[in-house]
């Protein structure tokens, strides 16, 4: 079932009995903002805090032990241009309980209170929540600068979006804007994506749809959630001006192991190739244990402890890290480049081809054995739905592999990025 509650507020239900558990999540959508980002991590921990009926972590610990062990889980994430602050609650399916029966409506409604019943006291959030949460935020954010892999990631990736501000505050916040951050603004904030974000209500699970529906429009989520929301515009970003001129950066700390981070921009699939062919190129490159850069780099000539490159499908980008030691650096970038002009010059084999083939088709039947691949599902098919594929045509396009696809993914490579994290 696909309905559309009210403008911008949809509800997804995929009713699959593949699954011994049920999983609800609410995602609030809207365009990511340099000035928004930590605010809304930060909501996200209070919400889960307490809440007014449950006003204590371990109150709501309690109730979901009651509930037969379900799941609460809050969070935020970066999903397209926009910022999603999603709420989720798992739970045992009532077919494999012995009293069940109000196992549905007893979840989506802790799930509502999560949402719509925060812990207020004095037209604020709980001061001990509000506290805790912002210390605990604080710490980690503090913590950012131990792990390297991490620092090296946030290097790229301000390199990558230095023309987009919107992109250079990481998902999980800044220490300066949370220092400035108070109660007052965090209960604003709270209110402003009630009233106006854009809403994926996605349910899977062995639940009846007609059911769920007359249990969705009795609880607070309809009485909350019945006006229209703003729209939301998908913008990707341009790295033409990269390509024309890339950016490089050294940075040298006192540290054990070095890290590198390079950023290739890809120019898309045209429609005569394959869709899926970056994706192929990516495990060849640097995407398994049996990859160029692994056996190359790593195994080989033994240039670096960690050596990996992925592939973002949304941005077209490529993205290669490694650790290694500081004097390994130089002979690391040659090798690597050498890699990626081994894939250019098709000398890849029809057997790295074929293992690439079954690498794909092993991780989407991995994939489908979970059931956030399905919630993901219907928010993909809500905000973005070309860029899904079904089982047929993902089988489809990774069979038809052809070599000229994969060396046409590496000959259209260009560097935009080059982040290094030297030891001193």
């Amino acid at each position: 079932m696909r309905k559309t509650l009210a403008k911008n507020i949809f509800l997804n239900i995929n009713p699959i009995k593949k699954f011994r558990t049920i999983k609800i999540q609410v995602d609030f959508l809207r365009p990511l903002d340099k000035d928004e980002t930590t605010s809304r991590r930060l909501l996200a921990n209070v919400m889960s805090n307490s809440t007014k009926d449950y006003p204590s972590f371990r109150a709501i610990n309690d109730r979901e032990m009651e509930l037969y062990g379900s799941e609460i889980n809050v969070f935020t994430r970066n999903l397209l241009n926009f910022n999603d602050l999603a709420f989720s609650v798992e739970f045992a399916d009532p077919s494999f309980l012995i009293d069940g029966q109000t196992q549905v409506k007893d979840n989506l409604d802790l799930l509502g209170e999560i949402i719509f019943k925060p812990n207020l006291k004095d037209n604020s959030f709980d001061k001990t929540a509000f506290d805790t949460e912002k210390r605990n935020l604080l710490s980690n954010l503090v913590s950012i600068k131990d792990n390297q892999d991490l620092v090296s990631a946030l290097g790229i990736a301000k390199l990558i979006y230095q023309n987009n501000p919107d992109r250079q505050v990481p998902i999980f916040g800044s220490i300066d804007q949370l220092e400035s951050l108070d109660n007052q603004k965090l209960l604003e904030s709270y209110y402003d994506v009630i009233e106006n974000d854009t809403i994926v209500i996605s349910v899977v699970g062995n639940v009846d749809e007609t059911d769920f529906l007359e249990e969705l429009t009795a609880s607070d989520f309809y009485t909350q959630m019945n006006n229209d929301r703003n729209d939301l515009q998908i913008k990707f970003d341009n790295f033409s001006e990269l390509i024309n001129q890339p950016v490089n950066q050294i940075e040298h700390k006192h540290l054990n192991q070095s890290r590198i981070a390079l950023a290739y921009a890809t120019e898309g699939v045209s429609k005569k190739f394959n869709r899926l062919a970056p994706q192929i190129m990516n495990l060849i490159l640097g995407g398994d244990d049996q990859s160029q850069l692994f056996q190359q780099v790593r195994e080989k000539n033994s240039l670096a402890y960690s050596v990996s490159s992925t592939y973002q499908p949304l941005s077209y980008l490529v993205m290669i890290q490694a650790g290694l030691d500081a004097d390994s650096v130089k002979k690391a970038l040659e090798l690597i480049n050498q890699q990626i002009e081994f894939i250019k010059d098709g000398k890849f084999t029809d057997k790295q081809v074929e293992h690439a083939q079954k690498v794909m088709l092993t991780r989407r039947k991995i994939a489908t054995d979970s059931i956030q691949y399905y919630i993901m599902q219907s928010i993909w098919e809500t905000v973005y739905p070309k860029t899904l594929l079904s089982d047929r045509q993902f089988d489809d396009e990774v069979n038809n592999m052809d070599r000229e696809h994969v060396s046409s993914v590496a000959e259209n490579m260009h560097v935009i990025a080059q982040y290094q994290l030297i030891g001193d």
